[in-house]
């Protein structure tokens, strides 16, 4: 008996199914697949909400200051502490408590309109879980249930909501925030790859169809692994099969170029994929040693110009996934810090304006928000902006400017399409051969179709950020309606150009309002 009952308590819960996983994140409404493409093609101003369902011992200290003598580094390290009666209790009330919808409120009141959420893969619990995790995947079969939560205070204010598996089975890196502590065995483990496969379909098939879900992120600042690159095409081809069109996030592998022209190898598959690059200005030897002159000098010489390329081979489609105001005492010394790193700050947004389709602060909040590491503390002792509205408002803009401003540019089509058809002809007048001007044309009134529903349709105001992605979204469509691959491209410009007729349009007039 003692036997049997041993091994009753060791067998693992069967698996739980999709319905019932469905029935754990919660009731979301109905897919609106407008609102949803603005949210998952927009130009994303964001932060991270780190150590909520992926734990660093930095951020919540909470949690981890009654084990100090035994020093938990990685959550499966903290959950051994806790024991496993205790751990279940534990992590719900953290992740109850850790944000509330005010938080999205006010993310919102300052121009946020997306948030990274980090998870690791055992948020999924019993059936999903390995290593240490398997002991206490009981701890985290009330997850989603919050985590369905937080995305539905998201969208009550039109937040976006890029979920981000930010440690994978056996641990993709050599930080505790994959899930481990010590070497990543990911990479050289089947079981674990093949684990991680299941995790992101499920992910997949729970939130494809959410209309705030802005994308997936398949794994956090992985390794430069010779397997990396074959598991994101069997993570991809995947995917797929459970969403076609959900956005889909891969990281760089602090790689940038060599991931960028992967990433547009992978787009001519997989459709919509996009490249996480992450920025810091602290932690190598180097910065440490540079003031922030210099390291202002460095970022306009050395990453805008890397950024910049990076971003044209991968179509447009790269966000900094994290970034921070963050600079080491040397950077400062003598000044205020907070001044210094407000205005390093200013030039990193400007930067990653022209460069990126989003950035994401790391991190939104910190036990104690004593530190600039903390969103919300950078903001209030201004090493952060105070709001990250686009079209040169500083406010949340009156819906009379937004209406007016859409009125005024719907009375300029004709006008505005007729101009830059004129400069399009112009430029194609050096080649010989067939044009099509009826696809240009074309191409400029979808573009300013989709400008005036991003700027007019959501909580605020929206600027497109994948453009050439959505371009060449409208112009296949368009192509394989009417024929002419051969002036798909002639589309695309027309797209585009639109576009940044009505940014300009609308920026002159919200900055002359002010």
């Amino acid at each position: 008996m003692g036997l049997f009952s041993d091994l009753m308590v060791r067998l693992p819960d069967k698996p739980p199914g999709i319905d019932e996983l469905r029935e754990r994140l919660g009731y979301h409404p109905p897919f609106d697949a407008a609102s949803a493409q603005i949210i998952r093609y927009r130009k994303m101003q964001g932060v991270n909400l780190g150590s909520l369902f992926c734990l660093e011992p930095w951020i919540s200290t909470e949690l981890y200051k009654d084990y100090q003598d035994q020093a938990p580094e990685a959550e499966g390290d903290l959950l051994e502490c806790m024991g496993r009666e205790s751990c279940g209790s534990l992590m719900e009330a953290h992740w109850d408590s850790w944000l509330q919808r005010e938080d999205f409120e006010k993310m919102a009141s300052i121009g946020i309109n997306t948030v990274r959420l980090p998870v690791g893969y055992w948020v999924l619990g019993t059936g999903y879980a390995s290593g240490k995790y398997r002991r206490y995947a009981h701890a985290y079969n009330r997850a989603l249930h919050f985590i369905g939560r937080l995305v539905a205070w998201a969208a009550e204010f039109d937040i976006g909501v890029l979920i981000d598996v930010h440690a994978l089975p056996g641990g993709q890196n050599n930080d505790s925030h994959s899930g481990v502590t010590g070497p990543p065995l990911f990479y050289e483990s089947t079981e674990c790859q093949e684990l991680a496969l299941k995790v992101l379909a499920t992910f997949a098939s729970l939130f494809g169809d959410i209309t705030n879900i802005a994308g997936l992120q398949i794994i956090n600042e992985p390794l430069d692994h010779p397997q990396l690159e074959p598991f994101y095409e069997r993570a991809l081809e995947l995917i797929r099969s459970h969403s076609a069109a959900l956005p889909v996030y891969i990281g760089d592998a602090w790689n940038l170029s060599k991931y960028a022209t992967i990433t547009k190898q992978l787009c001519t598959r997989f459709g919509f994929v996009v490249l996480d690059t992450h920025r810091y200005w602290v932690f190598r030897p180097e910065e440490q040693q540079h003031r922030v002159d210099q390291l202002t000098q460095e970022l306009w010489k050395n990453e805008v110009p890397e950024l910049a390329s990076a971003s044209a081979e991968a179509g447009g489609n790269m966000i900094i996934g994290e970034y921070s105001s963050v600079l080491a005492n040397r950077s400062f010394d003598g000044e205020d810090p907070a001044e210094c790193m407000g205005k390093f700050a200013c030039e990193q947004l400007k930067a990653f304006d022209q460069t990126a389709a989003g950035c994401f602060y790391w991190t939104w909040r910190l036990q104690h928000d004593s530190w600039f590491w903390s969103m919300q503390y950078a903001i209030n002792t201004s090493a952060m902006p105070a709001t990250y509205f686009y079209f040169g408002s500083d406010a949340e803009m009156p819906s009379e400017l937004r209406e007016s401003i859409a009125t005024q540019a719907e009375e300029n089509r004709n006008e505005w399409r007729e101009k830059h058809l004129e400069g399009h002809r112009n430029y194609v007048s050096q080649w010989e051969g067939e044009f099509g001007f009826d696809y240009y044309a074309a191409g400029f009134d979808q573009g300013l179709d989709v400008a005036l529903s991003f700027f007019t349709k959501l909580a605020f105001p929206s600027k497109l950020g994948f453009v050439r992605q959505l371009a060449s979204e409208y112009a296949s469509a368009y192509v394989a309606q009417n024929g002419g691959e051969q002036w798909k491209w002639e589309f695309e410009d027309g797209f585009r150009e639109a576009n940044e007729e009505f940014a300009g349009f609308a920026t002159g007039i919200v900055r002359e309002s002010i």
